[in-house]
């Protein structure tokens, strides 16, 4: 389907309510509205790079909508698929407050909720992980040795960006970023409140299966531990066919 992001196409996320802790990227765009109906979660009024962006990709179990004449249909697909939900709309901010509820920590006049920000720091941390686009991966990769490639894993991140964990990293440009349990946070940050940085790892990823991606912002998406393969030119060449 073609897109013009100048036109009024209205996009629509929809998801199992048990898995909305996923969409915690997604608060910073204030004009995105959320309907819950049953169990299940409904989130519309993107814009059209929104929807393109890695935010909204790497949100996993979603499926995505475009409307038309009330309709919604699969996105990339020309054929409907069911109406348009009849909900109660509400701003994001509202519908998923970020909170971290009965967090006291001794600290005189903190009560029930802890703002999360990353602030910068002077501490020095290893890089153990690389966010880069997945096309200077693959330069790198053509005359690369194999030896190279040994202990590092690697996952494709919407269309064209690619996380690489291991160490030694590759040597070639993109977002570092350094591990604290499973939180991975970019170097040069940490929590501002470090003191309470295991418990925000066990509020969002209970069982510990999922890496927690963070950014400079405070925004962060949930990368399942299973999802990671190990990084050779095979590999990468039969991901890359897949994205074709």
């Amino acid at each position: 389907m073609a897109q013009d992001s100048s036109s009024s196409i209205a996009y629509f996320l929809l998801m199992d309510k048990i898995n909305q802790e996923d969409l915690a990227p997604l608060r910073k765009w204030s004009n995105l509205k959320v309907a819950f109906d049953k169990d299940q979660i409904w989130i519309t009024n993107f814009e059209h790079h929104q929807i393109e962006s890695i935010e909204v990709k790497s949100v996993p179990y979603k499926t995505i909508f475009y409307r038309k004449e009330s309709k919604l249909f699969l996105l990339n697909s020309l054929l409907p698929d069911r109406n348009e939900p009849s909900c109660l709309w509400t701003p994001i901010e509202r519908a998923f407050p970020l909170e971290i509820k009965n967090a006291n920590f001794n600290y005189f006049g903190i009560e029930e909720k802890v703002a999360i920000k990353l602030v910068q720091e002077e501490v020095e941390r290893a890089a153990e992980v690389l966010l880069t686009d997945i096309s200077t991966l693959e330069n790198y990769l053509n005359t690369a040795p194999a030896i190279r490639l040994k202990n590092l894993t690697w996952v494709v991140i919407g269309t064209s960006e690619v996380l690489i964990f291991g160490k030694p990293l590759l040597p070639i440009s993109g977002t570092v970023f350094w591990k604290n349990q499973e939180a991975i946070i970019p170097v040069g940050y940490n929590f501002e409140l470090a003191i309470i940085s295991e418990t925000i790892n066990k509020k969002i990823n209970t069982t510990k299966s999922a890496w927690v991606i963070w950014f400079k912002n405070a925004t962060y998406f949930a990368l399942e531990k299973s999802q990671l393969m190990p990084l050779t030119l095979s590999s990468f060449r039969k991901t890359k066919q897949k994205l074709v």
